[in-house]
Parts: structure tokens; C-alpha cells; sequence
């Protein structure tokens, strides 16, 4: 009778498994008891020739002396698995001496298959190197004093199923184990893997929607504050006031439709899509090519010079991913040169790329500085660039001190 080695379990031990394991004192017990019971029914000298027998006693009660050793050794396989190895081997060598029996044999066998469940790399090269020397030293030397080479080898074939046994199924148990313990690794990295997905599909998420927020936000909030600093650094006068107050109206309203439509989009859509999937297309509603006009028009009531170019053939179908970029790109580079080039003259060309998408380009010239430029806090030029790249597309900004001039070439379809 064997038990299972009570030793902590390697690093990495899945939490979920289980082994039921005997306490040591009761396996030692019930081999103990199983012992006596097979001397008692005469289970003994099961071997005999040369050292094996050579002491055999008149009583077989003497067996029960290697065997209680044997027991002992048992006991402390746990905590001193070299030590109880020694025991046990010492023992197995006694009770061959008397002429061997089947309760030490077991005995040596659960101390055995411990051992080797437990040992480092080296101690198990070192059984594995000891069980062959057993196993093929005795088959040679009844080889050479003249037997039968079938006697040779069946002394060999026994030995290998008594020593070989235990050493192979503690390997077997530990192969076992060390795929458990794979596969609990591998479950613990794609959890971890699956954790970094999601916090980067949220990172992705909270910097769009900070880009979509500057987006809306920050054109009008622009306009507005250059509208009424440029009302407020004059002097009264009814018509030109009214004429501010009316952009500024105008300019809130289209900011609070486009907080509008981005909030029924936000609590609309489904979760984030992985990283990777293919970009969707805008919501309906969203802004596109066709609201370049209107954009221009505001640029134009606040003291800028806008002409749209474009050179595109006609009924060129651009996909919505494609359009709502340009114009967010076209948007804000409009607003920069109105915030901090007022009275400068802008021109909006769209053109055809090489490759079937859409060159955007956007130039500005500087006339006079702003007066009271308005803080955007640098984000302006970021989230260009990221509406370029969300897309598939690349984005150049190239700034003299009397010209501004941003590129944005898309391709043909958003990746």
C-alpha cells in the first residue's frame, strides 16, 4: 500500500486541485498490519540463492523486525526523504538477508515512490542511475556464474517491475502535476491578457471620447470666447453687438446639438469593440464633407478669409469613417488659424490620393497676431493626428511664421 507524499505542492499549484492523501501514520499501520498478517499465513521467503536467504531464521516471525524498520521509515518520509530512503533500504537488504517477504517489499515501495514524487532533478537521476545498477547487476552476475541466459533476464525482468515501478509512477504523478501546473499558468496569463485587452480597449474609449469632446466642444467654445472678446474690446455699437450676439448664438446652439448627438451616441452604442476590429462607421448624423460649407461660413463671420477648394471629381463617394475625419481634421485646423491668426486667409482643398483616399489640405496664412489668443492647452494638433491614424491614414503640420499648413492624407478605406 502506497500513499501520496504530503510535500507542499510547486509554485504555480492550481488552487482547484485536490488530493486526497492518507496520514503517514495510518499507511504505516495498515502495511504494518498487512505484514503481520502475510508472515503469519507463511507469505515468506519468496526468494532464495547466494545472499538472498543466507540468514534465514528458524522462526518467520523474525521478519517483522525489517518490517517494523521498514514502517519507521515510513513515518518520517515526509520531513527527511533521504533519510527514510536509507532506512528502507537498509531494511529491504535485512529482510533479503532472512530470505525475504511481501510486507517489507510494500513498505520500501510507498517509501520509494515518495522520494522520487519529491526529489530534486539530481536525486532522481541518481535513483533512476541506482535502479538500473539493481536492476542489471544481479542479471549479469547470475549471467556470469554460468545459469541460463533465460535466467538472467527473467532475474532482470523481476528486478526492473520491483525497483522500476514505483520510480515510474512517481514520474508519471509528477508529469501530471507539471501539466496542471501549465495549464493553470497558461488560464492565469490569459486572464491577465484578457485584464490588459479590456484596460486598453478603455484607454482607446476615453481617448476617443476626449477627442470627440475638443472635437464639439472646443471649436465653439473658440468662437465664442474670440466673438465676444472681439465685441467686448471695442466700442459699443447696436448693430455690430447684435451681430456678435447672433454668432454666438449660433455657435452655442451648434455646439450644444453636436453634445447632443454625441450623448445619444454614448449611451446608444454597444461595449467597446477589441482592439484591432475594423473602425465603424460615424453615427447618423455625424458630421461629414457636407458641412464644410457651413463651417467655412462661420470661419468667415469671425474675421477669417476661408475658400474651399475641391478638386475632386464629381459624385466622389468618400465611406463615412473617411468624411467624419476629414472634417473633424479640416474643423479644427480652421479654428486654430481663426483662434491665432485672425484676419488671415485660409484655404480648404480636398483632392483625390494616389492610392484612391483623400488628400485634406489646409493652409493658412498669417496676417496679424491674435490679440487675446485663446488657451486650447496643445490638444488641437493631437487630435489631428489620432483622427488621421484611427483611420489608416498619416498627418503633417508644417508651420513658417507667416503660413500654417496641415496635410491629412486618408485612404480609400478606414482600417
Amino acid at each position: 500500500m502506497t500513499s501520496t507524499p504530503a510535500a507542499a505542492p510547486p509554485s504555480g499549484t492550481p488552487a482547484g486541485r485536490s488530493t486526497v492523501r492518507w496520514p503517514a501514520p495510518a499507511v504505516a499501520a495498515v502495511t504494518f498490519a498487512v505484514g503481520i498478517a502475510l508472515v503469519a499465513i507463511g507469505f515468506t521467503r519468496l526468494w532464495s540463492g547466494g545472499f538472498v536467504g543466507a540468514g534465514s531464521p528458524d522462526s518467520d516471525w523474525w521478519f517483522l523486525l525489517p518490517l517494523a524498520v521498514a514502517c519507521v521509515a515510513m513515518l518520517i518520509k515526509r520531513r527527511t526523504p533521504r533519510l527514510a530512503l536509507g532506512i528502507a533500504t537498509a531494511a529491504l537488504l535485512a529482510d533479503l538477508y532472512l530470505g525475504s517477504s511481501l510486507g517489507t517489499l510494500l513498505a520500501f515501495y510507498d517509501v520509494l515512490y515518495a522520494v522520487a514524487l519529491t526529489a530534486s532533478p539530481r536525486l532522481r537521476r541518481v535513483l533512476v542511475l541506482a535502479a538500473a545498477v539493481a536492476v542489471g547487476g544481479p542479471a549479469v552476475a547470475v549471467l556470469a556464474a554460468g545459469a541460463d541466459l533465460r535466467i538472467a533476464l527473467f532475474v532482470g525482468v523481476q528486478l526492473f517491475a520491483l525497483l522500476a515501478t514505483p520510480l515510474w509512477w512517481a514520474s508519471d504523478v509528477r508529469r501530471r502535476d507539471e501539466l496542471l501546473d501549465l495549464a493553470a499558468q497558461r488560464t492565469a496569463d490569459l486572464g491577465r491578457i484578457h485584464d490588459l485587452s479590456r484596460e486598453r480597449a478603455v484607454g482607446e474609449e476615453r481617448t476617443a471620447m476626449a477627442r470627440d469632446l475638443h472635437d464639439v466642444v472646443a471649436s465653439h467654445m473658440s468662437a465664442i470666447a474670440l466673438r465676444s472678446g472681439a465685441a467686448l474690446a471695442t466700442p459699443p455699437d447696436s448693430a455690430r453687438d447684435r451681430a456678435a450676439l447672433e454668432a454666438i448664438r449660433e455657435s452655442a446652439l451648434a455646439a450644444h446639438a453636436d453634445m447632443r448627438s454625441m450623448i445619444t451616441l454614448l449611451r446608444d452604442s454597444a461595449p467597446s469593440s477589441p482592439p484591432g476590429s475594423p473602425v465603424p462607421d460615424p453615427a447618423p448624423g455625424s458630421a461629414t464633407l457636407a458641412d464644410l460649407p457651413a463651417l467655412l461660413r462661420r470661419a468667415d463671420a469671425m474675421g477669417v478669409a476661408v475658400r474651399l477648394r475641391d478638386d475632386r471629381a464629381t459624385g466622389t463617394a468618400v465611406p463615412p469613417a473617411i468624411e467624419h475625419a476629414a472634417f473633424r481634421i479640416a474643423q479644427e485646423a480652421v479654428m486654430n488659424a481663426v483662434q491665432h491668426a485672425p484676419g488671415g486667409e485660409v484655404e480648404v482643398r480636398l483632392a483625390a490620393g494616389d492610392d484612391g483616399g483623400l488628400h485634406l489640405r489646409v493652409r493658412s496664412t498669417r496676417t496679424r497676431r491674435a490679440t487675446e489668443p485663446v488657451s486650447s492647452g496643445g490638444v488641437g494638433l493631437l487630435t489631428m493626428a489620432e483622427r488621421a491614424r484611427a483611420v489608416g491614414g498619416e498627418l503633417t503640420v508644417e508651420s513658417t511664421d507667416n503660413e500654417w499648413v496641415v496635410e491629412a492624407r486618408l485612404p480609400a478605406v478606414a482600417s
